[in-house]
């Protein structure tokens, strides 16, 4: 996976680092900028399908910020956001599952649940994260 960064504080080599563990995006090209915000830092990414890119935007200044993430029917709990690399990884695994799920069930930009269910569950998790396992509707648990 290519790795590009315009982020003054981290080298693609340091984004790297970051990423060490998340599953790969193969043939996708991430790249980490920084996000100028008027009032607050908040949470913003995108996965663009044609070029293929996964475009992370990392608040800037960077403070510790909260934000609410949409679990659907389990609620909707405000994270605190400590630290850039927390926030690297947090949109890196939400856009990998959006990734994902158009690889293995043509789903693409749908999904917003369960792609911020994905993150939230492993964006902390040190050691290798699996890529995540969302059935279809009519699909039974093992």
């Amino acid at each position: 996976m290519a790795v590009r960064s315009k982020l003054p504080t981290h080298s693609a080599a340091e984004i790297r680092e970051v990423l060490a563990g998340l599953p790969t995006a193969t043939g996708y090209r991430v790249t980490v900028k920084p996000l100028r915000y008027r009032t607050a830092p908040h949470l913003q990414a995108f996965t663009y399908w044609d070029e293929p890119e996964i475009v992370l935007q990392v608040p800037e200044p960077f403070r510790p910020f909260r934000e609410m993430v949409d679990l659907g029917a389990d609620g909707t709990p405000i994270v605190l956001f400590r630290t850039r690399r927390e926030v690297i990884r947090f949109l890196y695994l939400h856009e990998f599952c959006h990734w994902w799920l158009y690889l293995t069930h043509g789903w693409g930009s749908s999904a917003e649940i369960a792609c911020d269910r994905y993150a939230l569950a492993n964006y902390r998790r040190r050691g290798p994260v699996r890529p995540p396992a969302v059935r279809s509707r009519g699909d039974r648990a093992a």
